[in-house]
Order: structure tokens, then sequence, then C-alpha cells
């Protein structure tokens, strides 16, 4: 068996459980950096690796291999008796479940075993919020459970995953809207991608409006930044995309948190002015370079907006 999850603490959770078979961690986090619609995953590897070099989370080089090791893993999965996914509710792992599907979609499936285990809670974890936090004997107990992959999986996948990497993400809100019988999770995970748009009220995205808001609560570290706008969150994100953000808001020539030490912020006037809805992030930084998806937002020249009031996005 092939069994393909998020990351390295589900793995350990696998082997602690003797799940039989080789483990595949996907490790990318395709809520940062542009995933635009190319024509292979070696092309897609490549732009991703660049992105995640450029934020400072390893070399391009030993991101590169990585993902080159990865891929080839993947490529083999009809020498597998079966391919098991292993993914849970939150956008994170919901990204890159799109992105299998789509993939798995267009390959030569005959004679394929494919399996699928979605999870979004687990009566024995409260509060759930992944697979990492299950032991290895909880993990085993969910294999039995695992149900095949259909037609049904593979459209809905390869839909929703066109759609995240289109430079227009109209379908995206259309899909977040779906109720989706075959993929529960995904469009409460659709409507939080949309919730990191600039908003209509101060040009900020979700996260970065609750990295003030923590600031403004007091929280000055990094590690009190994360674990406050985490309360936030019914499925919290990680913490390096979330310091990618805090990283953001303290750069520019017109930062609205100021660093007060080497890992430390506090806001400012700018940042108390775009928490009142008096300044506009996306005009007043001069520093906004964004991708969603395949959709780039840079500088002031931003055609979508999210309006939180009417769950929808504005041109």
């Amino acid at each position: 068996m092939l069994h393909v999850t998020n990351g390295d603490s589900v793995i350990q959770g696998f082997q602690a459980g003797s799940i039989p078979g080789s483990y595949l961690p996907w490790r990318d986090p395709l809520h940062d950096g542009p995933v635009p619609g190319v024509s292979s995953l070696e092309a897609l590897s490549d732009i991703r690796a660049r992105a995640l070099s450029d934020f400072g989370w390893g070399s391009y080089e030993e991101i590169r291999k990585a993902y080159s090791t990865r891929d080839r893993t993947l490529e083999s999965f009809r020498d597998h008796d079966e391919t098991v996914l292993w993914f849970e509710h939150d956008l994170y792992d919901q990204l890159q479940l799109m992105q299998l599907l789509d993939w798995l979609s267009r390959q030569d499936r005959e004679g394929a075993r494919l399996s699928l285990i979605q999870v979004g809670d687990h009566a024995e974890t409260r509060p759930f919020y992944g697979l990492g936090q299950l032991t290895g004997e909880q993990l085993a107990r969910l294999l039995p459970g695992r149900v095949p992959i259909t037609e049904m999986h593979l459209e809905s996948g390869r839909e929703a995953w066109q759609a995240f990497c289109a430079e227009d993400p109209t379908t995206l809100l259309g899909l977040a809207r779906r109720e989706n019988a075959v993929l529960p999770f995904l469009g409460a995970a659709l409507q939080r991608l949309l919730e990191e748009y600039p908003s209509v009220q101060n040009g900020l995205s979700r996260t970065e409006q609750q990295i003030l808001v923590a600031a403004a609560l007091g929280a000055h570290e990094r590690q009190a930044f994360y674990l406050q706008t985490q309360s936030f969150e019914s499925c919290p994100w990680g913490d390096a995309s979330l310091f990618l953000r805090l990283d953001g808001l303290a750069g520019g020539a017109n930062p609205a948190l100021t660093r007060t030490g080497a890992d430390e912020f506090s806001i400012n006037d700018h940042g108390r002015r775009l928490l009142a809805g008096e300044d506009d992030w996306v005009r007043s930084s001069g520093v906004l370079d964004r991708w969603i998806g395949g959709v780039h937002l840079v500088n002031d020249d931003v055609r979508w907006r999210w309006n939180s009031a009417g769950q929808t996005l504005e041109v």
C-alpha cells in the first residue's frame, strides 16, 4: 500500500500504528504563494520550490530535490496494490487533496485501487484539529473505514483544483457555496481561502486582521501572535504561514506593526487605523504582492475583495 498524507506528524503515527505499506507526506502549503494552472506536476513543483525558497523556508535546491522525490513516489502508484489518501478537513489538507485527485484523474488508472480517508472530527480527541493528533492505534482503526475513490471524487477534485489555479476566482466562490456529497469539507475550506482576499473594509485578509487584533490585545512575541490568532480559527493554520503574514505587516515603507526587538512586534498608529476601518492596507502599505492560487494580487491593482458581511467577492 502507498499512504499519502499531509505531513510528517501523521507519518510518525503510521509508523507507531504499524500501518502496512509505504508513506508519502505531501508537504506543501498551497495557500501560500503561486499555484498557477500549468501542464504538469513537474512544472508546478518547480514553481512551488522557488516560492517556498523565496519565503526563506529552505534552499531552492533542497526543496526542489524533495519535490522530485515526492513526485516520483506518487507516479509509482500503479506499482502498489492500493493507494490510500489520508486528509483532514482544513484548508491545508483540502487543497492538497484537490491537487492529488486532479492529478490522478489524468493518469492511466487501469487496475489501480484508490482509496480515501477524510476526517473532520474524532470522538476520542477534542478539540480535533488534524490527523497528527491521533495515536498510531487510532490511525490504524481508521484504515478499515476507507472508501473507494470514484469518478465523482476525481471529477470534484479536478473541478475544484482548476478553479483554484484559475486567474479568476469567480468559479471558486460558487464551489465554496455548493454542498459536495463526496468531498464534504471542501466548501468550508474554500470559504476560508476566499477570506484571504483583501477586505472591502480595510484591505486586510482575515489572517492579517487577526494578527492586528492579537497585537491590540497585547501580543508581542511570535509565539504569542500564533497562539492568539489560532484561537480565532476553527482549523488552525501552520505557524510558518502565520509568520509570513506577520512579517508582511511589519514590512514596507508604511508598516502596520513596528518591530520592537529581534523577534517582537507592536501595533502602531497605522495598524490601529486599519482596525478602525479608517485606512486601507492595499492602498496604504504599497507592498501587496500576494498569490491566492492562480490569482496574483499586486500593489493597489486588486480586482477582487472579500465582503465578510455578504460572504462574497466584490469586483
